[in-house]
């Protein structure tokens, strides 16, 4: 018994249809970066926070959680993030003369291991604010745990970064923080927020 193979004559392509894949291939490539624009501008979009009284105006991530309610301007939280929700506060605090950033960073640490558990300050060192405002920065860690015992987890540890500066009387104290396994990675958030605050 034999096999029989039946070829079909290749055609050479027209012009026409060259210019079709062409035209295909851009069509496609076009649909890319439009998406990448799009998940990009998503990703990025900003809410902006004014508060006229303490004279501060800020653009935060639209889709984090903005909270007025505590001893500080306003907090936001990325309330997607599992785990320890990545945290961006700006708090004021009135100064007298004769008192130093090192000062305020140090009355810090002696209550916040009051309300955090195991906190522990890192280093210190001078910081220059997007618009050139003199600072100083403080690294610290701590540890947070779940107070209520039925929802209890794993512990998780804090990476916490402190930006103060002080003008006309007053201290601003910048905060984040982010649990230490993405603190890299959540910076960027941080830096953008810096560069659109004014105050």
């Amino acid at each position: 018994m034999a096999v029989v193979e039946v070829y079909a004559e290749s055609m050479p392509s027209n012009r026409q249809q060259r210019w079709g894949h062409y035209l295909t291939l851009l069509v496609g490539l076009l649909a890319l970066l439009y998406g990448l624009n799009m998940r990009s501008g998503a990703l990025n979009a900003t809410a902006v926070y004014t508060n006229a009284q303490a004279g501060i105006r800020a653009a935060y991530p639209l889709n984090w959680l903005l909270d007025e309610d505590g001893d500080y301007v306003f907090q936001v939280r990325d309330m997607s993030r599992v785990g320890y929700k990545t945290t961006i506060r700006v708090a004021t605090r009135p100064v007298s003369t004769s008192m130093s950033e090192r000062n305020v960073l140090d009355s810090l640490n002696i209550t916040r291991p009051l309300n955090l558990s195991t906190y522990t300050p890192l280093s210190f060192e001078a910081y220059t604010l997007p618009d050139e405002s003199p600072g100083t920065a403080m690294t610290y860690s701590f540890v947070e745990t779940e107070t209520n015992p039925f929802l209890a987890s794993v512990p998780v540890v804090v990476s916490g970064l402190d930006i103060l500066t002080i003008r006309g009387g007053q201290a601003l104290i910048i905060t984040f923080r982010a649990d230490a396994a993405t603190f890299d990675e959540d910076i960027a958030v941080f830096n953008r927020f810096l560069r659109s605050l004014e105050f």
